[in-house]
């Protein structure tokens, strides 16, 4: 192994390391170091949720989240309950993420001795799956691709590297980009439909490969055949779920922003108008850029997986709800196809993000500074437009946007 794929590895392992311990909960830190060494750690999404479910909503027995609600009333007098999620309890996500989940909390069921040492399990847990799933996406990228990913990517690794479930898309995403470059197309169908198993922003790549079949009349038997089998998971789910396609569509189809760029453009609309603007407008921009790619069969495999590359981080950058978390599976394909680009720009782009999750949670502490120091009166609610938060969220928005362009437009450079 080369000395540059070494050092790469070796700082990718750093960085995820530092990702653990800034998202570390306290509960989590006096189990492994015996005491408190950061006392306000970062949210983690998957932490979060487990704690949700097996000790905060379990004595909530009116609430829509539980389908068995025998395992709900165990829990919530202090009993241990195996619980599976889209048959015990409903999770809005797509199945392998629920499948991972399921599998960090039953062996914390299986080895905990408390609360205390099943959440730290189930942390730990996560995060070292969470570790693989970024080092071997590194290691793919950095052999396949020759890319120099740091300082580029390091930010992003840090602060989302163990935040949620999205770190586990990112292998099936660098080898459906690894396959396109090799002309395997059933493989990439694959690789594509497995990502979306566990991230629906992936759905971006996998219609992009169903559009280019179809528009280029390809024979694609082994691409659907591909796609078909990477969609076991959700085949599984609808067999033991049946409700579980109508609960995700029904949460799609409710109005919802998070940190949307075009949210600026409909600002006076209802909610629900604006939901359905931002989304028509985002389908109708997801087409026309398939309609630019160029085919799968061109000879140049390299522009076909820049022209994905770009596609992929120009449809994240004007997502309805472009959550920062999901740049962690945007941006490596971006800087492993070696794209020319503004390196301060994308750095920028990295620190905003980045900034969204650290003061998300403090966004009523700040609007109370703003009012008491400057008189400024402003929204406590990190979604709203006036608050301090959402001017972070536009900020990096507006340079990921403007970043979209410059690529759109701007020739490849076989440098990097």
């Amino acid at each position: 192994m080369e000395s540059r794929i070494k050092l790469m590895l070796a700082v990718t392992i750093i960085l995820v390391i530092l990702s653990i311990i800034l998202h570390m909960p306290i509960e989590v830190q006096e189990a492994v170091f015996k005491h408190v060494i950061l006392g306000s750690p970062l949210y983690n999404d998957v932490y979060a949720l487990v704690k949700y479910v097996f000790y905060s909503e379990p004595c909530n027995q009116a609430s829509w989240f539980w389908i068995d609600r025998n395992d709900a009333f165990s829990l919530c007098r202090g009993g241990s309950a195996l619980v599976i999620p889209f048959i015990d309890y409903r999770l809005n996500q797509p199945p392998l993420a629920g499948f991972i989940l399921a599998l960090i909390t039953v062996f914390g069921l299986q080895y905990s001795a408390g609360p205390g040492v099943f959440l730290t399990i189930s942390y730990m847990l996560h995060s070292i799956l969470s570790a693989i799933a970024i080092t071997y996406s590194v290691y793919r990228a950095s052999t396949r691709f020759t890319a120099r990913l740091y300082p580029l990517y390091a930010l992003t690794i840090v602060v989302y590297g163990v935040y949620g479930f999205d770190t586990y898309a990112l292998p099936f995403i660098i080898e459906a980009l690894i396959s396109i470059r090799e002309g395997k197309l059933g493989k990439a169908g694959l690789f594509s439909a497995l990502g979306m198993s566990i991230n629906f922003f992936t759905m971006v790549l996998l219609g992009l490969l169903i559009y280019l079949v179809i528009r280029d009349n390809m024979e694609g038997k082994s691409v659907i055949t591909g796609i078909l089998f990477g969609l076991t998971p959700y085949f599984i789910i609808v067999f033991l779920a049946p409700d579980y396609p109508g609960y995700i569509l029904n949460n799609m189809l409710q109005p919802a922003f998070n940190n949307g760029v075009f949210l600026l453009l409909t600002s006076k609309l209802s909610e629900g108008a604006a939901y359905a603007f931002n989304t028509g407008l985002w389908l109708f921009l997801m087409l026309t850029l398939y309609s630019m790619s160029p085919p799968l069969t061109t000879h140049d495999k390299e522009e076909v997986l820049r022209y994905i590359a770009i596609l992929m981080f120009s449809l994240y950058s004007i997502h309805p709800q472009m959550v920062p978390q999901t740049l962690v599976i945007t941006l490596l394909p971006l800087i492993a196809t070696k794209m020319r680009g503004n390196t301060l720009l994308t750095l920028l782009i990295e620190a905003a993000n980045a900034l969204i999750i650290a003061l998300w949670f403090e966004a009523a502490t700040i609007s109370s500074y703003l009012s008491s120091i400057l008189g400024i009166v402003s929204s406590p609610q990190p979604t709203s437009l006036d608050n301090p938060v959402q001017w972070v969220v536009q900020f990096r928005n507006a340079l990921a946007v403007v970043y979209s362009i410059d690529l759109l437009l701007t020739s490849p450079s076989p440098e990097g």
